[in-house]
């Protein structure tokens, strides 16, 4: 189980995440939604202990992922930002530097791994010729080389086209449902994620607005869009 409490970075002119809380079950999936600069990316970024928080923390199974590391890291998968892979390797040598990182990565992991993102054609090609949409499979091949348990993708689907978003979703869905991973995923396009979501958490101008499951939400709004319109334009007060 992953739990994050109170999580707050706060940056000047209001930039960050105030207040976030969140409790992610197995195989429960959890889109962070939010218009772009509303704080998701900071929220990830506090989740994987990648900065330091003004206060609150995440934890993985009690452990504390900030303060207990080796404890967290090797159950999770994280992909967040732009993918920055060396330019100058082929994709399958950009997985072997992660086989010395993780016990049990071994060459029938690295091509199960790079068959399972699509990428096996490609495999032995310069990532400097990869599409970004190549480069977000790649990406998330390096995150579920070790098998992890949770992952936190930061606009996995970015650069991609429709057919590509399509793929991707359908790959991760599949992940979830024959694993029991745990994803926690950030986008501002909600049709990307709608449709193999558990959970939907918008977040505004750094501020935590709403958690809600999606049964929940379909009963009262019909849709996951509609959940997130209603909250955005009440916080902006607008008419709803």
């Amino acid at each position: 189980m992953f739990t994050v409490n109170d999580l707050t970075r706060a940056y000047p002119g209001g930039r960050g995440i105030q207040g976030l809380n969140l409790t992610v079950q197995a195989g429960e999936v959890v889109a962070l939604l939010g218009p772009n600069g509303a704080g998701k990316t900071t929220a990830l970024q506090a989740m994987a202990g990648w900065i330091r928080t003004d206060r609150g923390e995440a934890c993985w199974n009690g452990a504390s992922v900030a303060e207990q590391p080796e404890r967290t890291r090797p159950y999770m998968g994280l992909m967040i930002g732009e993918p920055s892979p060396y330019l100058y390797l082929t994709g399958y040598d950009y997985l072997r530097c992660y086989h010395k990182l993780y016990p049990g990565v071994d060459e029938a992991r690295i091509r199960e791994t790079l068959e399972l993102v699509g990428m096996t054609r490609h495999w032995n090609l310069k990532i400097k010729k990869y599409s970004t949409g190549m480069k977000q499979r790649l990406e998330l091949a390096s995150v579920l080389i070790h098998r992890p348990k949770l992952l936190l993708l930061d606009e996995p689907f970015s650069g991609m086209d429709i057919e590509g978003r399509r793929e991707m979703a359908s790959l991760l869905r599949g992940l979830v449902s024959d694993t029991g991973l745990s994803v926690i995923v950030s986008s501002h396009q909600v049709h990307d994620i709608e449709d193999w979501m558990t959970h939907a958490c918008i977040v505004n101008e750094g501020r935590h607005i709403s958690t809600a499951g999606v049964v929940q939400i379909r009963e009262s709004f019909g849709g996951v869009e509609d959940y997130y319109l209603h909250h955005l334009a009440r916080e902006r007060g607008e008419a709803i």
